[in-house]
């Protein structure tokens, strides 16, 4: 027995076929329990229990069709589901033999649409004198006699089960038309449960998949934090989804320096999130060749721009610590600017000093150097912490964020930063709003370093 499956998308629209204005050549339909024989009670049982395996939905259609075919001794049967939008899901079977010949897929759609239509069965002794048939005739055999079933569930016609002729050429009897009604009766329930089961596997799939995803971008981020002399150091990343777009990046030198970094990739989810393992791995294997930032940036802008479609680039801020020279120099891609608090209760922010990398090649990149001394903070963030939205569709705001940082001056690194991710919760509870990632690097200068002149 040879199985067929068409692609979807080749049906014709369900106004292209319209119900007949004067009486056609079919007979109504008797269904009851009492027109089907003892044999045929037994076929439908055996059939219930061969299609009560766990099956996905194709198997599912193809092995009730195979049986049905089977037990009425049909040329050829076909069920198709309703889609839930655009297209309907079809199985046909074919009988062995040259009486299986082909069926005109127009004279399948018009029994599909009828049926779907009117929600009743459908048998037609003589298709070819059915106006409402025209290509009944255009098979390798022409088709003579119809039978079509609405498949139901909770009331709901979710497809049609079809038959098309007998081997031995006679009309369909009121017993194939009782079995094959009850078996498309029991059909619905028994296509809805595999549906279930099928979704509920794709389902548990991806939930694997963004399990492994998750892990592997929790990866990317330092597990620990190193330490650095005379300084408190605090940092953390909340992905508006369960794998996020935002990078951060705490890295000892060997000459006693530290480098922090962190970027914002545009997009969220998974595609971001494949930039930013990008951007890592590119920040890091360029670390690996040079330590002076303006070349490090250039050679990640230029991995980016080459390895990423256009519209993919990436804000970053990278800075080098010198804790022996009180000195701090970094390179602001067009990055959110960070924030120097000083001790006198000053504070400056630290501008762009290039363009987003990824953007174009060859873009140069500038450093910039301050002194932090004994009771100056320096903060770094990503923009989905100022950007977070209230219920109200308030902004959090920088000004909000600065003036937080300037009344909690004299607290440690990890307990402001619990406070200011704890207050942007606050805001945005209760929000509809698209949060973003919400990265925040807290830096601490908590006495003066020996300093080198």
């Amino acid at each position: 027995m040879a199985v067929f499956s068409r692609k979807k998308g080749s049906e014709v629209p369900v106004e292209a076929i319209a119900p007949a204005s004067t009486a056609e050549p079919s007979r109504s339909l008797s269904a009851s329990p009492s027109s089907i024989s003892t044999s045929h009670l037994v076929i439908l049982n055996r059939i219930l229990s061969a299609t009560r395996g766990p099956y996905d939905v194709q198997e599912l259609l193809e092995l009730l069709v195979k049986e049905i075919v089977d037990a009425v001794g049909a040329r050829w049967g076909t069920i198709k589901l309703k889609a839930d939008e655009e297209d309907t899901v079809h199985t046909m079977i074919r009988r062995p033999g040259i009486r299986a010949g082909t069926v005109p897929r127009a004279m399948e759609n018009t029994a599909f649409f009828l049926v779907m239509g009117t929600g009743d069965s459908l048998v037609i002794d003589d298709l070819e004198g059915d106006s409402r048939f025209p290509n009944s005739t255009q098979g390798v055999e022409s088709a003579k006699s119809l039978l079509a079933v609405p498949i139901q569930h909770q009331g709901e016609v979710i497809g049609v089960l079809a038959l098309v002729d007998t081997d031995d050429g006679r009309q369909f009897r009121d017993e194939d038309i009782g079995l094959t009604t009850l078996l498309a009766t029991e059909a619905g329930p028994l296509i809805e449960n595999a549906r279930l089961v099928e979704e509920a596997l794709e389902q548990k799939a991806m939930e694997r998949e963004r399990e492994l995803a998750e892990d592997v971008w929790k990866r990317f981020l330092p597990a620990v934090l190193p330490e650095i002399e005379g300084f408190d150091l605090a940092a953390h990343c909340t992905p508006a989804q369960r794998i996020g777009g935002d990078y951060y990046d705490v890295i000892s030198l060997p000459d006693g320096r530290t480098l922090v970094a962190l970027g914002d990739v545009s997009g969220s989810g998974m595609p971001a999130a494949l930039l930013m393992s990008n951007l890592q791995a590119a920040l890091r294997v360029g670390l690996g060749a040079t330590t002076d930032l303006p070349t490090l940036a250039a050679a990640v802008n230029r991995h980016i721009c080459s390895t990423t479609d256009a519209e993919r680039y990436a804000t970053l801020f990278m800075g080098i610590m010198d804790p022996s020279r009180c000195l701090f120099s970094f390179v602001n891609a067009g990055h959110n600017p960070p924030v120097v608090f000083r001790g006198d209760g000053s504070w400056q922010e630290l501008a762009a000093t290039g363009i987003p990398v990824g953007f174009i090649p060859d873009s140069p990149y500038e450093s910039a150097e301050i002194d932090l001394s004994a009771g100056d903070r320096l903060m770094i963030h990503s923009d989905g912490i100022p950007e977070a939205f209230s219920k109200e569709n308030e902004m959090f705001g920088d000004e909000r964020l600065i003036e937080m940082v300037l009344e909690k001056k004299d607290i440690p690194a990890r307990e402001l930063l619990d406070s200011i991710l704890g207050a942007v919760d606050e805001w945005t509870a209760g929000s509809d709003a698209y949060t973003d990632d919400r990265t925040l690097i807290i830096l601490n200068c908590c006495k003066d370093p020996t300093c080198q002149e």
